[in-house]
């Protein structure tokens, strides 16, 4: 291997199947994890090369079936970003003896997978977090488990997805199942850092839970923090939030993410899971303020679980191109805004507070601020009466 390029994921494929152990993981002056080679052991073996997800066709299927869903536990879907698909099939891969691999907070408000063989940590990986988790040593733990013919759920971004698989090989993969997620791109968990730093600061307190998608309102985006100082729980708003409001516009993502190539309808995992955005326009009978999930069975193996899928769900039949009304990310990347130009320079260079308020800034719009507090199924409903009225 030359060179790193822009098309780094920072899957660690590369690292965890070099034969001499001469690549090592560190972090980027723009915070993302990338390979670093000792070329004094490197012995140019080319398997880094060759099997590095960027570098490979990798085996994409077309849906062959498409869902709108929710959990039938209220309690679960609760705790979900949308529908709770995830949990569900997580605890029946646990009942089976099995274990469940995906995104967690660590110490420090890292982000990295882990593997969760018992219930009751199950938890960790409800919900989303918006920025790059680190696989870490999860792709060899997951072969080792196969091994041994343990039965392994495993989601992650598409591109973690597609890492794993080339991980593997030919191994006998009978036992995994894959969820690729619906993905508009990652942040850098230094910058995901240091707006926890400066959320401290700003709250004067010490941050002892954060949620991306609370659902105290309804499903929308609104997020939830609780201060450890006065036990105070406070909800805010995406629009309103500089992380959040540049997240949603695409601001912050690593550069891979804006060349991305399973940002397409053919999907890398056995199933695709995301929010079913728009819903209450195309099935306004099934719609929910608890949250629905889309669901997309992409593999004979996921199709086999379609039984099981109706045990747990409440579950529609949909089409993909309702989906991909509302997910774009399905038939495109995320387009590369001017403002990646130096996000990233200005995290370094300049001071949190000033970086947070000034070069995060978001228009100051009071009328926005307002429409943002509402859960996501009042503004769908406001949009629908605005429309009738405009069309009388």
């Amino acid at each position: 291997m030359n060179q790193i390029t822009e098309f780094c994921t920072g899957c660690r494929t590369c690292e965890q199947l070099c034969p001499k152990s001469c690549i090592t993981m560190e972090y980027s002056s723009e915070g993302f994890i990338e390979p670093r080679i000792d070329v004094l052991k490197c012995v140019d073996c080319g398997l880094c090369q060759k099997k590095c997800p960027q570098n490979i066709s990798n085996q994409l299927s077309l849906p062959k079936g498409i869902y709108a869903v929710r959990n039938k536990n209220d309690n679960e879907i609760l705790r979900s970003a949308s529908g709770g698909v995830f949990v569900a099939l997580a605890k029946y891969f646990l009942e089976q003896g099995g274990a469940c691999v995906g995104a967690a907070y660590m110490d420090n408000w890292n982000v990295g997978h882990i593997i969760v063989k018992d219930e009751k940590d199950l938890p960790r990986l409800q919900s989303s977090k918006y920025v790059q988790s680190d696989t870490m040593q999860t792709y060899t733990e997951v072969q080792k488990l196969l091994k041994n013919g343990i039965k392994v759920l495993f989601s992650g971004t598409p591109c973690q997805v597609a890492g794993l698989k080339s991980f593997l090989g030919n191994a006998d993969t009978t036992n995994l199942l894959t969820i690729d997620l619906i993905c508009h791109g990652v942040p850098s968990i230094k910058l995901f850092k240091s707006y926890m730093t400066w959320l401290e600061k700003k709250m004067g307190g010490c941050i002892i839970s954060f949620n991306f998608r609370d659902k105290s309102a309804g499903w929308g985006l609104n997020y939830r923090i609780k201060i450890k100082t006065r036990t105070k729980t406070k909800t805010k708003s995406c629009v309103i939030d500089p992380y959040y409001y540049h997240f949603l516009q695409g601001n912050t993502y690593r550069e891979c993410c804006y060349r991305c190539k399973y940002c397409k309808a053919q999907r890398i995992g056995d199933m695709t899971i995301g929010d079913y955005w728009g819903i209450e326009e195309i099935m306004p009978e099934f719609f929910s303020k608890k949250g629905i999930s889309c669901l997309l069975l992409n593999s004979e193996k996921a199709m086999s679980y379609i039984s099981l899928i109706q045990s747990f769900f409440y579950i529609r039949s949909s089409t993909l191109t309702d989906v991909m009304k509302h997910q774009h990310n399905l038939s495109a990347p995320t387009p590369r805004p001017q403002l990646r130009d130096t996000v990233y320079q200005s995290l370094n260079n300049e001071d949190v507070n000033y970086f947070f308020k000034e070069v995060l800034g978001y228009p100051p719009n009071c009328k926005a601020e307002f429409l943002s507090m509402l859960p996501e199924w009042i503004k769908n409903q406001l949009r629908r009466i605005l429309f009738r009225l405009k069309n009388r």
